[in-house]
């Protein structure tokens, strides 16, 4: 190691630029941050070659004098500060007064500003040295005009990717300000052809514009007095996270607390592995939030997180288990909705045109039993029953698993579950890792009625497990729950996930024989449920197919 040095001005702000600006999004981002503190009400975004070789942003807003031009480009110089008081009460996007002068380290950047009653400005910043300002001829606002981005550090250049992804971010970005901000016109161009141009509107009317009008339409709305949500019905569920937005005052941000909120609303309501689509606008007072913990100010810190997440929760489940949201399944998906079972199945194609499609009614779902249908049993997997204007099939196993599900939840609610104690204890050898995990989780695991003792140095005994479950091999039970507390889905409550895991196990099998008893008591059981539409992972239970649909395959 060398002496210890002061580094200069040049190294200062690459290093600050590496943190501010990941890529010609990052640029994008942070420059029309810029225009909506400055008024803007209308802003262009151009790009070349995915922002590699220009991004330039102009906007009408308040302009800069010629003098105050310099000082925009300069470390930590911000309008928006003025004391350190200022940090915890922040209410515009851009305050660090990092990102033009990291801009202007790392690339050529051109500025030409005028407010609306003074004269025009430009300067050209190339590598972090600044030309003197001179006069020119500009509309009111500020234009910025970034080229050759890391073109000074050709090893940050190499970590961008294709022309085609980066140009993705940088409508993405753009269409988190548009959505967040309906009352300013935006427009994006790329390579010189205009991809947007969004006049005022509403927040559902934008995000139709890059989500599809059908979705937009499908959105339903919550609303408290800490956020609004648009929120999409389980079956538009997507396979990742990327459709889920959360804006901060009108700064978009992540929080990992405040997605699984989301995602706990959505619980059992659509498969493991997918995610919903929802939209949620939180507006706090700035004392409440911290948004001065990232460079990028993408992750804030919240003084009660908690209870934004279960508001968030609560809300949003509560519009969607009591509301009869219309169900449309793409082919090839099941319906899994709550208060309505109806779904769109493909049957065959008929000529050169477009195939069948069969809608199933759209009445709220009956209980799946009627006392006196004829019910039978198809390959030891599936029920078929006959109903007043048709047929249902049910999958005996998530059917069954709902209703462990909801027995297990009433039991825990209940500080009851039933357990069985076994004559002789069962002894199992556990892994370090599994040891650690027993030991972190004895009381949760006790709670659900699986007691254990150590038994010597690396070993322990089964002495209790849940009395529906008394049939399965403790060993196998003990171990089992001890590897779902390693693999568990961080963004779901253990708890939840242990409810899923004995539901689950104590569910009759799929290609398990039933009696006509056990049939029988599976449907009374479906029957006394408020909510049997899926079981404990979002699979559907059950699909419906009326005589009509049976009268338009047959062609009748």
């Amino acid at each position: 190691m060398g002496s210890i040095a002061v580094l200069g001005a040049d190294v200062v702000n690459k290093i600050a630029a590496g943190e501010v600006i990941e890529r010609p999004a990052s640029v994008v981002k942070e420059l029309v941050e810029n225009s909506l503190d400055a008024g803007a009400r209308e802003i262009r975004v151009d790009v070349e070659e995915g922002g590699r070789k220009l991004v330039r942003v102009t906007d009408d807003g308040g302009g800069m004098p010629p003098d105050e031009i310099p000082l925009a480009f300069a470390p930590h110089a911000t309008s928006k500060l003025a004391t350190a008081d200022d940090l915890f009460r922040v209410s515009t996007f851009g305050f660090r007064g990092e990102a033009l002068a990291s801009i202007g380290s790392v690339s050529r950047v051109r500025i030409a500003s005028r407010t609306a009653r003074g004269e025009g400005a430009e300067m050209v910043v190339e590598n972090g040295e600044a030309s003197t300002v001179r006069p020119a001829a500009a509309a009111p606002g500020t234009i910025v005009e970034m080229r050759n981005l890391f073109h000074s550090v050709p090893v940050r250049r190499k970590f961008l990717r294709s022309v085609e992804i980066e140009t993705e971010h940088v409508q993405d970005t753009v269409a988190r300000f548009a959505v967040s901000h309906p009352d300013v016109r935006f427009e994006l161009w790329v390579d010189g052809q205009q991809r947007h141009a969004l006049p005022p509107s509403d927040r559902r009317t934008r995000i139709g514009v890059f989500y599809g009008t059908e979705l937009a339409e499908a959105l339903r709305e919550a609303e408290t007095k800490q956020f609004h949500a648009f929120f999409a019905p389980p079956q538009y569920s997507r396979v990742s996270a990327k459709a889920i937005w959360f804006f901060l005052n009108g700064r978009f941000i992540r929080d990992r607390v405040l997605l699984r909120g989301l995602n706990e609303a959505y619980r059992e309501m659509i498969p493991h592995g997918r995610y919903p689509v929802a939209f949620v606008f939180l507006t706090l007072p700035a004392s409440e939030v911290d948004v001065n913990v990232h460079p990028t100010k993408v992750e804030v810190r919240f003084r009660s997180v908690w209870k934004l997440h279960d508001q968030i929760a609560a809300t949003l489940r509560g519009k969607l288990v009591g509301s009869d949201l219309a169900v449309r399944v793409a082919p090839g998906a099941l319906p899994q909705e709550p208060g309505q079972a109806r779904a769109v199945v493909d049957f065959f194609t008929r000529g050169p045109g477009e195939p069948p499609v069969l809608e199933l009614p759209t009445a709220a779902a009956r209980p799946l039993v009627t006392t006196g249908r004829r019910v039978f049993q198809l390959h030891n997997r599936y029920l078929v029953e006959e109903v007043d204007d048709g047929l249902r099939v049910i999958d005996q196993h998530a059917l069954h698993e709902r209703i462990m599900l909801e027995e297990f939840r009433k039991q825990y609610a209940a500080a009851a579950i039933a357990r069985q104690r076994l004559l002789l204890p069962a002894v199992v050898e556990l892994s370090k890792a599994q040891r650690a995990r027993l030991d972190d989780g004895r009381e949760l695991l006790e709670s659900f009625g699986i007691e254990t003792d150590d038994f010597g140095p690396g070993a322990v005994a089964v002495r209790a497990v849940p009395a529906l479950l008394a049939d399965h091999d403790p060993v196998t039970l003990l171990t089992d729950f001890l590897d779902l507390t390693g693999e568990a889905d961080p963004e779901l409550p253990l708890l939840e996930c242990a409810l899923e895991f004995l539901a689950c196990r104590a569910a009759v099998k799929f290609g398990k024989k039933l009696s006509e008893e056990e049939i029988a008591r599976l449907l009374e059981d479906a029957a006394a449920l408020d909510y049997s539409a899926s079981c404990a992972h979002g699979r559907p239970t059950a699909i419906k197919l009326t005589l009509t649909d049976l009268e338009r395959f047959f062609q009748r």
